[in-house]
């Protein structure tokens, strides 16, 4: 076992867990409780887009308020390479499996901001499985000048954290936030060992890709699972050495944590981060080429700064890697030397530069519209000077997707559906239909260190913001209705959502029935935070038959609903109800007493919702 110095932490539950643009610009100046806000919602809104979450951490967040909890891999995200992968087992053969098992994974997570809608997530390890974690990982708050920040600390590269959201992303968004400083390798005033480091990692004990390694027949090292921690791959230096952070990354599955640095490059759909290679990865190679924005030409990784910022797109994968390969994507980047065109070739967009941080702070944000992700940067870069590096790539060019693109069924076809296969020497396997016809993956983003056998530092961030667009469509208008019953034919769910009350007693939708409700699909999450319901006297019916008592409810999968806005005792011909916004495909209008006398049946002219 490597040698380990941090401080320990007792762990204290034990249980199971489941085109381009470029602007120029001078240089910029210098856990809560669940449900709370710590931050008011007060900034400028890009334009097209409102802000929907702002968090700027004036609420402090420790995460030590939260206990560690044991990950059994009981509930593992999938079978390929997520940290109890069947993969690895059938490369390296049942060594790996007691590789893995000579370490237990802690992992927490602590909810934040308004409604809840961020959520901070970690993973540590326990070495000699006795309950106390050697090098823990921290998110804590703290003031950085005039403002608060949140500050990441990864002591050891077994770690990982890292913000996520709780819930979906919504179909159309724009998140972005300020990173204000950035210590995860790369060179400090010329040089890759700098305040007793190398590369950002300290220098006791081992550093190692355990037990998550290349494949076992990747050239440099024995591809022997059973060999002891320090014999496997270094990621402080040699040919697999190096450090880096995730700027800002979209990944297709929910709940996102820190895993395994292979499990990533099967789940990431488009990216921003950096890799501070150590010079013995380099070795005679120019390793890679990094674009000077100001001249449009290339130069090679070697002569930088190796404080990257590669701005790229996962495309499709092998399907078929081949004995002793791992999973992964192809990777498209993009850069103003390429004209923002993605290339498969490593080429990074921009050198940041630490030293000026937090005087001066580089912004991150991703936009999803109903065609394509758009990646942008603004910052005082190496060479190229202060500008915005912005890149807009469609969901497909030249039949190249971007990897699960879709985050509803409706927009796509099944035409990139492909079957994963292993032939290994410890075993084979087949994962069939991993893009198929009828599936859809949301969006979650990820910010931080996610690899728990690679990366090491620390960083510190504000101001995360979710915007959805500006719209004030009536989101319900037109949208598949269904309800409990129908008093007529004329009067079906459907009325209801027409756009229209003032055609006559058949313009709504009416239900006799004991247990009266109306359901809309809106096609796709959607984020609503308004509704507003038309009764009897809105259409020109008596007003006594107005909805007496209702709710209103959202639902993402039709079954479970949350209620969001109550009526009581309402007389009103319209009623309008704002809430937090939420995201949401379904909405439904639940009637509890559907008039004012005695009348039994329930009148519904019209159901609209609004993003806000």
């Amino acid at each position: 076992m490597f040698m380990r110095h941090a401080p320990a932490l007792a762990a204290t539950t034990l249980l199971a867990m489941g085109g381009c643009t470029e602007d120029t610009a001078p240089p910029e100046p210098g856990a809560a409780p669940s449900g709370t806000s710590s931050a008011k919602l007060s900034a400028a809104a890009p334009p097209g887009w409102r802000l929907l979450y702002l968090e700027n951490f004036t609420t402090p967040l420790d995460s030590n308020a939260a206990p560690w909890v044991r990950d059994t891999y009981a509930t593992g995200f999938d079978t390929i390479s997520d940290d109890p992968g069947l993969w690895y087992h059938n490369d390296y053969g049942s060594a790996w499996d007691t590789a893995l098992a000579s370490f237990h994974t802690y992992r927490k997570d602590i909810r934040l901001g308004q409604n809840g809608w961020l959520t901070a997530s970690l993973s540590a390890r326990d070495f000699d499985k006795d309950g106390v974690i050697e090098s823990p990982p921290s998110i804590t708050t703290q003031a950085l000048g005039s403002e608060k920040v949140a500050v990441l600390r990864v002591p050891e590269s077994t770690g990982g954290a890292i913000f996520r959201p709780t819930n979906r992303l919504p179909d159309q968004y724009r998140i972005e936030y300020k990173l204000k400083t950035l210590d995860f390798g790369g060179k400090r005033n010329g040089t890759i060992d700098y305040d007793g480091r190398t590369n950002g990692y300290s220098t006791a004990g081992c550093k190692t890709q355990h037990p998550w390694g290349e494949g076992q027949n990747t050239p440099g090292w024995s591809g022997d699972a059973s060999a002891p921690y320090c014999e496997w791959q270094s990621v402080r230096n040699g040919p697999y050495g190096y450090n880096g952070f995730h700027f800002l990354t979209i990944v297709d599955f929910a709940n996102p944590a820190p895993r395994n640095n292979h499990f990533w490059h099967y789940h990431r759909k488009v990216l921003m981060d950096s890799f501070s290679q150590h010079p013995d990865r380099i070795g005679t190679g120019t390793g890679g080429r990094i674009c000077d924005a100001s001249t449009n030409t290339y130069y090679n990784y070697r002569d930088s700064n190796f404080n990257t910022v590669n701005m790229w797109i996962s495309g499709m994968p092998n399907w078929t890697p081949g004995p002793g390969g791992v999973p992964g994507n192809s990777q498209w980047f993009m850069t103003t030397c390429s004209g923002g065109v993605a290339e498969n070739q490593l080429s990074t967009a921009g050198e940041l530069q630490p030293e000026l941080m937090p005087n001066q702070f580089y912004s991150f944000a991703i936009e999803r519209s109903a065609t394509a992700y758009t990646l942008e940067v603004t910052g005082n870069f190496a060479r190229s000077g202060y500008r915005t590096l912005r890149f807009t790539r469609p969901f497909v060019v030249s039949n190249v997707p971007i990897w699960h693109y879709n985050t509803t069924a409706s927009e796509y076809d099944g035409r990139f559906n492909g079957t994963l296969v292993q032939n290994d020497d410890h075993g084979s396997a087949q994962w069939p239909d991993q893009w198929p016809a009828g599936s859809a993956y949301p969006d979650y983003f990820v910010i931080g260190d996610l690899y728990t056998n690679v990366y090491e530092g620390s960083a510190s961030l504000t101001d995360i913001a979710l915007y959805v667009p500006q719209t004030t469509q009536n989101l319900a208008l037109g949208k598949p209705a269904t309800a409990s019953s129908q008093c007529a034919a004329a009067e079906a769910a459907g009325k209801a959502v027409n756009g229209s009350w003032t055609g006559g007693n058949s313009d709504k939708w009416c239900a006799l029935d004991a247990e009266k409700w109306l359901q809309v699909d809106l096609g796709s999450a959607q984020q609503v935070g308004k509704f507003v319901v038309r009764h009897s006297g809105a259409g020109g019916e008596k007003v006594a038959w107005n909805t007496r008592d209702f709710d209103l409810q959202v639902s993402n999968d039709s079954m479970q609903w949350t209620t969001v806005a109550q009526a009581r005792a309402n007389t009103a011909d319209v009623t309008t109800h704002t809430f937090a916004p939420v995201t949401a495909r379904y909405i439904r209008l639940d009637v509890i007493t559907p008039t004012n006398d005695s009348d039994t049946a329930a009148r519904i002219y019209e159901l609209e919702a609004y993003a806000n």
